[in-house]
Order: structure tokens, then C-alpha cells, then sequence
């Protein structure tokens, strides 16, 4: 487990150069997922997570929804954000939250076929504080790894799939 979470590290910053500090490029049929164009949304964060997607067993079957643990690192490597079920998102000194609106997620298929989606995600205005206040569209893109084995499973059992993602952080202007 620790040798796969040090390989999806290192694939994370290798994917680091090259990337645009400010639109992510995505391939042909994601414009779903990208921010509208022009001024009127601004990258205020682009973070690089590492965790891992917690799976549930339901019916011996791995349910299709997870719940993240991961933390989020700046571009100097510094642990800026810890991420959690809802989704939310939480200063290291919380002092600053926001959750999405889950049920408002825009999905891609990863192109790699075996990492988990890639999302945009509306903020809910009432959950932001702090630093978060402003947010209003988290994008999960360039992900590595994080989905569910494709074997059954046992009844109250648990899998956690090692992750890696860049995460954009947008405020509206």
C-alpha cells in the first residue's frame, strides 16, 4: 500500500509540469467540466492531493459512491487542506470550510479508464468560510487511481483505494 501511494505521488508531480497555473486543459468531450470562459471565474487555488477513496460493501458488491480522506498540498509541498466526506474541505487550521453540492457533480470518465471520475463541483454558499468564502466551483481532475476493486466483497467490510488528483478552487467574480 505505501509503495502504491509513493508511486501515485510521484506520478502527481511528474503530471505537475507542464500543467497551466491557470485553465487545466481537458481532453475532447469534458467541456462539461470546464470553468466558463472569460472573467468571470478566477483560479484562486490549485492544490495536489493525495488520500484515498473509502468503498463500503452493499450486497457483496463495492458501492459506487465513496467517501475521500485526503490531504492537500500546495505547489511548494505544503499540506494546505484536509478533504472529507460530504465532499468538504477543511483549512489545516480550520479556520476556513466549504462543502459541494454532491448532487450537482458534473462526472468524467477518467481517460486512463482505471482512476476514479473527474469532477466539477458547485460550492454551497452557506458552507464557505474564511479563506473558502469566495469559492464557488472545485474541479477534481488528473486523477490516479481510487476506484473500487472489481471482486465481491463481504458484508461490513471497507476497502480504501489510494488516490492522487489535482484539485482548482474557483472564485466567482
Amino acid at each position: 500500500m505505501l509503495k502504491r501511494i509513493v508511486y501515485l505521488s510521484a506520478l502527481l508531480i511528474a503530471m505537475l509540469h507542464g500543467q497551466s497555473p491557470d485553465r487545466p486543459g481537458l481532453p475532447a468531450g469534458a467541456s462539461a467540466l470546464e470553468v466558463p470562459p472569460g472573467n468571470e471565474f478566477k483560479l484562486k487555488y490549485h492544490f495536489l492531493a493525495v488520500g484515498k477513496q473509502i468503498y463500503q460493501c452493499e450486497n457483496g458488491q463495492w458501492a459506487s459512491s465513496s467517501t475521500p480522506d485526503a490531504t492537500l498540498y500546495d505547489m511548494d509541498s505544503n499540506l494546505k487542506v484536509r478533504h472529507s466526506a460530504g465532499p468538504s474541505w477543511t483549512t489545516v487550521d480550520g479556520r476556513s470550510t466549504m462543502k459541494a453540492i454532491g448532487a450537482t457533480a458534473i462526472h468524467f470518465p477518467a481517460p486512463d479508464k482505471v482512476s476514479i471520475d473527474w469532477l466539477k463541483l458547485d460550492v454551497d454558499k452557506s458552507s464557505r468560510t474564511g479563506e473558502f468564502s469566495d469559492v464557488a466551483v472545485v474541479q477534481r481532475l488528473y486523477t490516479g487511481g481510487g476506484k473500487a476493486p472489481a471482486t465481491g466483497c463481504a458484508a461490513h467490510e471497507t476497502y480504501a483505494a489510494p488516490y492522487t488528483a489535482h484539485y482548482y478552487f474557483w472564485t466567482s467574480i
